[in-house]
């Protein structure tokens, strides 16, 4: 497949493009979280080849991208109170919030559950992309399933050039991790998946807010709750406190890369991030700069889980598989 690449979109661009969606096509666009990979959400067909352009599991449900408020009554069937004050207070935003599917959107998009996760994007070339589409949009991450989710032009292109009828550059995304996933039940707000919508922000807000035990879903209600995601080509290992002395025995002479706040001095490449905000917008493209270079092994420093801290450990454990490195031991654990 040929691939239309707007590194400079212009309005002619994203009239192309929304042009391509309501064709049926694929558009890779940009948003504030990751890059999306784009499909009118009301075809089944087209939404079925974005699950062959990422080899994506089926069981897996996709995010429904819609440019305003307005467009809730063609995704959604009815809408709560709770739900409506979800929108009305973080939209346009990084959250996606379960919602009742309406019957226009196929079950291939929510993998057959009566539900489906709604998101009005913040970028302004999301949306106006979506706005000229004016129509729904499927948009799980613009990368194959299970690699770090593309926070660049570059990354999108790495992945998807080939697989896909357009990529629109949109620059460096603002947050660096995919949206926050929530749902309402018995009037309580349950994150499915943490992102840049805290905890914090939710209770600062009024909401009671659920943190369900992570782990691994037969049937998930959300991206990212059931399968590996974000891994690298390089093997992944998450560490509290590292000592050299622990880090020359573990790697034991491969190409290795330390990364975090404040990561030890040692005979391997340093990523330092000022604070946990740039360390979870840089964690993929890191990945992605890293796994170029040949790098084997990276050792992620673990933060502490609150705000944003929380959502960037849980990409952190999906893309080491939970294996931790223990200080003063040259094992891990799972």
């Amino acid at each position: 497949m040929e691939t239309s690449l707007f590194p400079s979109p212009d309005e002619k661009a994203l009239h192309f493009c929304a042009s391509l969606l309501q064709e049926g096509r694929l558009v890779v666009f940009p948003t504030e979280t990751v890059y999306g990979l784009g499909a009118n959400a009301l075809s089944e067909k087209a939404v079925q080849a974005i699950f062959e352009a990422k080899g994506r599991p089926q069981d897996n449900p996709l995010i429904v991208h819609i440019p305003d408020i307005s467009f809730l009554s063609v995704v959604t069937e009815k809408i709560s109170p709770e739900v409506e004050r979800l929108f009305s207070l973080f939209s346009p935003g990084p959250l996606t919030v379960i919602c009742e599917r309406s019957s226009r959107i196929p079950p291939i998009v929510s993998a057959g559950l009566p539900t489906v996760g709604v998101r009005i994007p913040a970028h302004p070339l999301a949306h106006k992309l979506l706005t000229l589409a004016g129509l729904p949009v499927a948009a799980p991450s613009a990368n194959l399933s299970g690699r770090p989710s593309p926070t660049t032009f570059e990354m999108a292109i790495r992945d998807m050039k080939g697989r896909v009828d357009a990529i629109i550059d949109g620059g460096p995304c603002e947050h660096g991790l995919e949206s926050t996933v929530v749902m309402v039940k018995e009037n309580k707000v349950i994150i499915l998946r943490p992102g840049a919508i805290t905890e914090e922000m939710l209770r600062e807000k009024g909401f009671e807010v659920v943190l369900p035990e992570e782990k691994s879903h037969e049937r998930p209600l959300s991206p990212g709750m059931k399968y590996t995601h974000y891994r690298p080509h390089a093997e992944v290992y998450l560490s509290h406190h590292l000592d050299e002395k622990t880090l020359e025995a573990f790697c034991k002479g491969k190409k290795t890369a330390v990364v975090g706040i404040s990561p030890p001095v040692g005979p391997w490449e340093r990523v330092v991030f000022p604070d946990v905000a740039s360390y979870a917008r840089g964690l993929f493209a890191t990945f992605a700069r890293l796994e170029q270079q040949g790098t084997e092994v990276i050792i992620l420093q673990a933060v502490e889980e609150k705000g944003v801290g929380r959502a960037l450990m849980n990409r952190m454990r999906k893309a080491s598989g939970n294996r931790w490195i223990e200080a003063n031991d040259e094992t891990f654990s799972q």
